[in-house]
C-alpha cells in the first residue's frame, strides 16, 4: 500500500489563513460595506488588501499540481453538493415554507457558491492545461503567462465575462503562476521569511494608504487604483497574493493540528456562503456594527468572530465526515465506477 505523502504544514497554514481572510473580507463586503457606504474610502482599500484568498488557493493548486482522476472529480463534486442538500435540508426542517421541489432538486448541482463551478472546470481542464507545463522551458511557462494575463486582465476590461476574473480563464492564469513559483522563481538565501514578510507588509501598507489618500483626495485615483488591485483578474492583486504565498514558502515545520484543520477549509467556505445559512450571520454582524461604536474594538470582534465561524465549521465537517465517507465509498468503490476511471486514466497517459 502506496503511503499518502504528508501535507507541508506551512503551505496548511497557509490555506487556512487564506479561509480567514475569506471569511472576513465577506463580513465587511455583505455586512459592514452596505451598512455603511459613507465609509467607502476607508472599506474598499481594506477589502482591496484582503481579497488574496481565494488567489492563494489557486495558487496552491498550480504550486503543487492537480493530478486528474475522476474519482479526484466525483469526491469534490459530491462533497460540495452533500453540504448544499444537508443545509437546505435542515433549513427546510426549521422552516418548511421554503421548501421547493424544483430548488431541492437543483440543489444536487452545487453552483450556489460562485467558486466550486469555476475551480470544477479547471479541474476538469488539468489533463489539457498541465501539457505545456511537462515539458516548458521556464521563459516558456511565463509566455503563457503573460498571453494568459493579456486575456484575461486587458481584454476583460471589454468582455464582461472575464471583467472580475471569476472565471476558468483568470483561474489557469494563477494556476500557471503557481506552478512557476515551484518550478521556475528563484529566490536568493537572503529572501526569507522574515524579509517576505517585511516585503509584504511594505506593499500592503504602500497599497492602502495610498488608495486611502485617492478616494480622500482624488476620487477618480483611489477608483483607478481600485479596479487595479481588487478584482481577481487584476495584476495588482496576484502581486499581493503572490507576495503572501511567497512567505509561507519559506517557513518549514510540521504540525498535526495544523494539517487536522486545513483538511477541513474548504467546509468552511461551503457553510459560511450557503445562501440558507450565510444571511443569519452577515445580519448579526450588522447587528455588532450597530451595536459596538468603537471601530478599533468592532474590527477585532469582527477577527474574533471569523475564527469562532472557522472552528465551528471545521468541528461540523469531522462530525459528519464518517456519513460522506460512506456515501463516497458507496459510489467510487463499485465496479462499473473503478473501470470507468481506470479506462480514463489509460486514455491520459497517451
Amino acid at each position: 500500500m502506496i503511503k499518502k505523502k504528508p501535507r507541508q504544514s506551512n503551505i496548511e497554514l497557509l490555506r487556512i489563513l487564506s479561509m480567514l481572510l475569506i471569511v472576513i473580507y465577506h463580513f465587511l463586503k455583505h455586512s459592514i460595506i452596505p451598512n455603511t457606504p459613507n465609509l467607502i474610502y476607508i472599506t474598499n482599500p481594506l477589502i482591496a488588501v484582503l481579497h488574496s484568498g481565494v488567489i492563494c488557493f489557486i495558487l496552491i493548486s498550480g504550486y503543487w499540481g492537480i493530478k486528474f482522476s475522476l474519482k479526484g472529480f466525483a469526491k469534490l463534486f459530491l462533497y460540495c453538493a452533500f453540504y448544499s442538500v444537508i443545509i437546505y435540508v435542515i433549513a427546510v426542517l426549521l422552516d418548511p415554507s421554503i421548501w421547493n421541489v424544483y430548488e431541492g432538486l437543483s440543489l444536487i448541482l452545487p453552483i450556489q457558491w460562485w467558486f466550486i463551478p469555476v475551480y470544477m472546470c479547471l479541474y476538469l481542464l488539468t489533463p489539457l492545461i498541465n501539457i505545456p507545463l511537462k515539458s516548458a522551458s521556464n521563459q516558456t511557462k511565463l509566455f503563457f503567462i503573460l498571453i494568459l494575463i493579456l486575456v484575461s486582465f486587458c481584454f476583460g476590461q471589454f468582455i464582461p465575462s472575464l471583467e472580475f476574473g471569476k472565471n476558468p480563464i483568470n483561474f489557469i492564469l494563477i494556476y500557471y503562476v503557481g506552478n512557476y513559483l515551484r518550478t521556475g522563481l528563484i529566490l536568493g538565501k537572503n529572501y526569507n521569511a522574515k524579509k517576505l514578510l517585511g516585503i509584504y507588509i511594505l506593499f500592503v501598507f504602500l497599497l492602502f494608504s495610498s488608495m486611502l489618500f485617492g478616494y480622500l483626495y482624488i476620487p477618480n485615483v483611489g477608483k483607478i487604483l481600485f479596479r487595479l488591485f481588487y478584482p481577481y483578474n487584476s495584476i495588482g492583486l496576484i502581486i499581493n497574493s503572490v507576495l503572501f504565498f511567497l512567505i509561507f514558502t519559506k517557513i518549514k515545520f510540521s504540525s498535526k493540528l495544523i494539517n487536522w484543520f486545513s483538511s477541513s477549509t474548504l467546509a468552511v467556505y461551503l457553510i459560511h456562503e450557503n445562501q440558507y445559512l450565510s444571511h443569519y450571520l452577515y445580519d448579526f454582524v450588522i447587528k455588532l456594527q450597530n451595536n459596538i461604536d468603537n471601530y478599533v474594538v468592532l474590527a477585532f470582534t469582527i477577527v474574533i468572530l471569523a475564527i469562532l465561524v472557522f472552528v465551528v465549521s471545521v468541528l461540523i465537517d469531522k462530525l459528519i465526515s464518517p456519513l460522506f465517507q460512506i456515501l463516497i465509498r458507496f459510489i467510487t468503490e463499485s465496479n462499473i465506477f473503478i473501470k470507468v476511471d481506470d479506462r480514463i486514466q489509460d486514455l491520459l497517459k497517451f
